[in-house]
């Protein structure tokens, strides 16, 4: 059968539609094929044709074209976190594809180039971010013709960065930076790239050299990046030439020299950051760059004053002139800058007062001027516009009180007035901004109290050496440091301290506190400095608190009233510092704590004591009374000896005593003669005491006889003779011991002397004994 000619017409353009829908069938094909390739990694879950049969609508995959002739000309696949390593060779296959953005992911291995030299019609290459390494290809210019954006920052690339790109003459932005390239800078060829709209080369070893003059031929440059690439010598003037201009930053090199002219007068110029070089002289005046809205030249050795010009750039926003040797004071016109937001002039030599409507023209964000010689009071207009967020003036000499308004600046979050003289009362809804994280004020002359609760979001507060009264807070969860020594604080310490569970350090010595430390002060855990010194704490320290702190390396309760033992646990403590002394504890220190490391840290502590040798400042545990004991034993040891003696001596002289007593009844008498005096008369004072002299035959004594009534005649001669005699008995030695051979004078004398000599007579007395009496010592 024959079918009319429209149905054929039809059927023809059904198979040419059919046909001309067959290059998008293929760029699915390719899809799933990289999908592959890349170990269909999550990421890429849709793509999937079952779940989507439209692949221009699958992740990172964009398409040009209507209905069935749509191509896929871009994927953008940055930070999906592909880890798979290098481009998939597939990529290209995509025969349309004009950009491929693969940065910020973790692809890996050499420049891509034999994979990416096959995509001819790639004008957008970013693979930024990643961990492609190696060197760059020579023959890099065989990259697309029409390529306009290469990055490769944030690799890690390395060698010198080839000539031959240069042949890729369609560039208007190449990024190089953050890199490891070395060697010099390909100047000439890259400025043969006159297209070049934006250039980075920063934050790479290149060789030390100057700034390159030939990228002056970049007339279409608007951002100029070569900061940290080793650049000397001075900021080109030939740059002035870069009409379109909009950013310079030239930061982090070794730039010497004064800043051009030009820069502060470029009609395009927004944004210059010229900091941390080695750039000198005065900053350039008649400032007409209107359009200039960051200017940082901060971090050089700059000088003079800042132009009153400054005024002129409306539209400045950030101002960076900090660690210079700027001097003269801050000009007034800075203050009527309509959107300056943000000044930074610290660490310079600038004097006077700040410009008295500073913060009343602008939305003032951030205000840092420390470390100068600025006097004066701050501007009541700083917080006009209820933006600030930080103050930063410490280190300098401001006085007065703060500006009224200061307390319903509620954004404030940073707050570091240190080192002025500051006075007056501190505004007491500061303590309560909920943005507020620091508030550094130490070294002035604030008055005020700490309310009881404080801002949750503080952490960090440094309040020492003002005049705050009060009681210590009752709670503050984020704060981390306290610092608020020599106030007058007074009363106790919470009994809770679970409020403060984020503490690092805690000082407020010098200060009037009272009652005892709390045992809830074991709950500061993250704790690693205490110090309570100088204050009128009592009590004991509660055992399971301090000593079961972890992280505590610093400890000074010196100087209060705390009495009892230190608690054993103190033994876990690792300590750096420790000062107890001044206190009225007692007991033994614990043995961890005995080291010279802390010689003095127990002096003023009459009660406390350590063992012998441990290098701490005290007594030796048990000392006295191991003295006392040893004393007393001493000395009943010596009277106990004495005592012994004694007896001992008192025993033996009463046994010989009684020996002599049976040693003379043993003698016998036998008279030749009539005596006035008996036997038992001579022999009863024959003692040791009544010893005279001795010879080599024996003793001679001296007898005292009583006188005796009767006798007649011849018994009173005798008597008196005997009294003449002195009552003598000698005991002599016939030619030898005293009395022996007396002068004729003494011979009337005789007659009263006894030489008494064992078994034998004399003087017409014989005396008979059994046995020869003993020397015996007697007392004198």
């Amino acid at each position: 059968s024959t079918y009319p000619l429209p149905l054929l017409l039809l059927a023809v353009l059904l198979l040419a539609g059919e046909s001309s829908s067959q290059p998008a069938s293929g760029d699915q094909a390719t899809l799933l094929a990289i999908k592959k390739d890349w170990g269909n990694p999550a990421q890429l879950a849709s793509w999937d044709p079952t779940a989507h049969a439209d692949h221009c609508n699958w992740t990172g995959v964009a398409c040009e074209g209507d209905g069935a002739g749509r191509v896929v000309t871009g994927l953008s696949l940055p930070k999906l976190n592909l880890t798979t390593g290098e481009v998939p060779t597939s990529v290209c296959a995509l025969a349309n594809l004009t950009s491929l953005d693969l940065s910020y992911n973790n692809l890996t291995g050499s420049f891509p180039g034999a994979t990416l030299y096959g995509c001819g019609r790639l004008r957008f290459l970013d693979l930024s971010y990643n961990g492609f390494d190696g060197a760059l290809p020579d023959d890099i210019g065989r990259l697309s013709w029409a390529m306009e954006h290469l990055n490769l920052s944030a690799n890690h690339f390395s060698g010198a960065v080839p000539a031959a790109v240069a042949g890729l003459t369609a560039l208007k932005s190449l990024v190089l930076d953050k890199n490891q390239f070395t060697g010099a800078y390909p100047a000439a060829e890259i400025s043969k790239l006159t297209a070049l709209e934006k250039l980075t080369l920063a934050v790479n070893p290149f060789a030390p050299a100057p700034a390159p003059p030939e990228f002056a031929n970049l007339t279409n440059l608007s951002y100029l990046w070569m900061a940290d690439m080793n650049m000397t010598g001075e900021i080109p003037k030939a740059y002035s030439s870069l009409a379109k201009l909009e950013m310079l930053a030239v930061t982090g090199n070794n730039l010497t020299g004064g800043i051009p002219a030009w820069v502060l007068q470029h009609p395009k110029l927004k944004y210059v950051y010229l900091f941390n070089n080695g750039l000198i002289g005065e900053l350039p005046r008649n400032i007409t760059a209107v359009n200039l809205m960051e200017l940082d030249v901060s971090s050089n050795n700059l000088t003079g004053e800042i132009p009153e010009d400054i005024g002129n750039i409306k539209n400045l926003s950030i101002l960076f002139m900090y660690t210079n040797q700027l001097t003269g004071t801050i000009p007034a016109s800075m203050a009527t800058l309509p959107k300056l937001r943000d000044i930074r002039l610290f660490e310079n030599k600038l004097s006077g007062e700040l410009p008295a409507e500073l913060g009343k023209h602008s939305p003032l964000v951030n205000l840092e001027v420390c470390n100068n010689n600025l006097s004066g009071s701050l501007p009541e207009s700083l917080c006009a516009n209820g933006k600030l967020d930080d103050i930063v003036v410490f280190n300098n000499n401001f006085s007065g009180e703060l500006p009224k308004n200061l307390g319903d600046c509620v954004l404030l979050n940073n707050i570091m007035l240190y080192n002025n003289r500051f006075s007056g009362e501190f505004p007491a809804k500061i303590w309560s901004f909920p943005k507020l994280t620091t508030l550094m004020i130490h070294n002035n002359g604030f008055t005020g109290a700490l309310p009881a609760v404080l801002s949750e979001n503080i952490t960090r507060i440094e309040m020492g050496n003002n005049k705050f009264s009060g009681s210590f807070p009752t709670s503050a969860t984020g704060l981390s440091v306290f610092q608020a020594e020599n106030n007058q604080l007074s009363g106790d310490l919470p009994g809770n301290m679970s409020k403060f569970a984020n503490l690092t350090d805690l000082s407020v010595s010098g200060n009037q506190l009272t009652g005892s430390i709390p045992a809830s002060v074991n709950l500061l855990q993250k704790l690693n400095s205490l110090n309570l010194s100088g204050n009128r704490l009592s009590g004991t320290i509660p055992p399971s608190s301090i000593g079961l702190l972890p992280s505590l390396n610093i400890l000074d309760l010196s100087g209060n009233e705390i009495t009892g033992a230190i608690p054993p646990d103190f033994s876990n403590l690792k300590l750096n510092k420790l000062n107890m002394s001044s206190n009225q504890l007692t007991g033994v220190v614990p043995l961890s704590l005995q080291s010279a490391a802390y010689e003095s840290s127990f002096v003023g502590n009459h009660g406390l004591c350590a063992r012998k040798g441990s290098g701490v400042d005290l007594p030796k545990c048990g000392s006295a009374r191991d003295e006392l004991s040893m004393g007393l034993i001493v000395l009943f040891s010596m009277l106990a000896g004495i005592v012994l003696v004694g007896s001992v001596g008192i025993a033996c002289l009463l046994f010989r005593r009684r020996k002599e007593q049976q040693e003379v009844t043993d003698w016998k008498m036998t008279q030749f003669t009539h005596l006035g005096f008996t036997e038992s008369d001579v022999l009863n004072n024959i003692r040791e005491e009544n010893v005279i002299g001795s010879g080599g035959s024996g003793k001679v004594y001296r007898i005292h006889l009583p006188a005796r009534a009767g006798g007649g005649d011849g018994g009173r001669e005798e008597d008196m003779e005997r009294e003449e005699a002195g009552r003598e008995v000698r005991q002599g030695v016939r030619g030898g011991g005293e009395g022996a051979g007396q002068h004729p004078a003494q011979q009337h004398r005789e007659a009263a002397l006894l030489h008494l000599q064992p078994g034998r007579e004399a003087a017409g007395v014989r005396v008979h004994g059994e046995r020869q009496p003993r020397p015996v010592a007697a007392p004198p």
